[in-house]
């Protein structure tokens, strides 16, 4: 991954952190799901509701971690509104394998403001922090009411 690139998600990354979007609840959620990392205390909360064709028309979260977990939800919760289901849950394993596995070429493309979440696979340490989130939506998908974790 080449500097200006790097500098490009770094920057997204500060600005979700910062200024998260779509922080907060919402009233009367169809599906919701939370989460946490023991090891680093990141707890996110999501909140989502369907509408009769299947499609998210709202998102929120409530998160209490570091930067790339706020940043990582912040960005979830902008992308949900207008994704039918089955399109969230293909979300969640792009953003995993571009965490996990890094980016390949087409991801700015594809994915937007998303492919910044490539940024956390750089550190090994804060590739648990970036999909927390994510683990939060697949649970909220299959209305799982556990908590949701990184492992």
């Amino acid at each position: 991954m080449n500097d200006e690139r790097m500098q490009r998600y770094s920057e997204t990354i500060i600005d979700h952190s910062q200024f998260p979007r779509h922080h907060g609840s919402i009233e009367n959620p169809t599906h919701q799901g939370h989460g946490e990392n023991p090891f680093c205390g990141d707890r996110v909360r999501l909140q989502f509701s369907v509408n009769a064709a299947g499609v998210i028309e709202r998102a929120a979260f409530e998160a209490v971690g570091c930067a790339i977990s706020t940043a990582s939800a912040s960005l979830l919760a902008s992308h949900l509104h207008g994704l039918n289901l089955a399109q969230a849950e293909a979300l969640f394993e792009q953003i995993r394998a571009v965490i996990t596995t890094g980016p390949d070429g087409s991801d700015d493309e594809q994915l937007g403001e998303l492919a910044a979440l490539a940024f956390a696979g750089r550190y090994p340490s804060r590739v648990k922090c970036a999909t927390l989130p994510w683990h939060v939506l697949k649970h909220a998908l299959t209305r799982d009411d556990s908590v949701a974790t990184t492992e």
